[in-house]
């Protein structure tokens, strides 16, 4: 908590809170999931891509959140790493992402390490602290406000 207050009236906000707790999960997380040869990431796109056989890179890419180069390069890697394949896709520009038999399997040990991982990193809360935390996230992931709001104007004055 000594790195939130060298910050002042900034280390209260809650955005460098979620930000400074994200930074901590996601790295012990990371750790989990290196001999795997997975990033965060990437365990994520072989969960969505297990539970959508099929979808291609541009469904990919949106669910996860990240441009076209970005979603390239995740599919290339868990390609050469073999935990998935190409097919053709709907028509001769698209294709269709499936795992590979190797690929179910990484599905699986991911699913189990982020499992081991959640009870690890959330295990100073209660499980209806846990309960709560998940709802009250949900409903910021849904807030459009935010999203909406202009890059100059979140850093501008507000008046009135």
């Amino acid at each position: 908590m000594e790195e939130i207050e060298a910050f002042g009236a900034l280390g209260d906000r809650l955005g460098l809170q979620l930000h400074y707790a994200d930074v901590r999960a996601m790295a012990g997380l990371s750790q989990r999931l290196a001999p795997f040869g997975v990033t965060p990431a990437r365990a994520t796109a072989v969960v969505y891509i297990g539970l959508n056989e099929g979808c291609d890179q541009i469904t990919l890419g949106r669910a996860l959140g990240i441009n076209r180069a970005s979603t390239m390069k995740a599919v290339d890697e868990l390609e050469a790493l073999g935990a998935i394949e190409r097919r053709s896709g709907r028509d001769r520009r698209t294709n269709a992402l499936h795992l590979t038999a190797s690929g179910r399997i990484l599905r699986e040990e991911i699913e189990r390490v982020t499992q081991d991982h959640d009870q690890a990193a959330f295990a100073a809360l209660t499980p209806d602290e846990q309960a709560q935390l998940r709802r009250l996230l949900g409903k910021l992931r849904l807030n459009d406000d935010v999203a909406d709001e202009p890059a100059s104007a979140a850093g501008a004055p507000r008046k009135g």
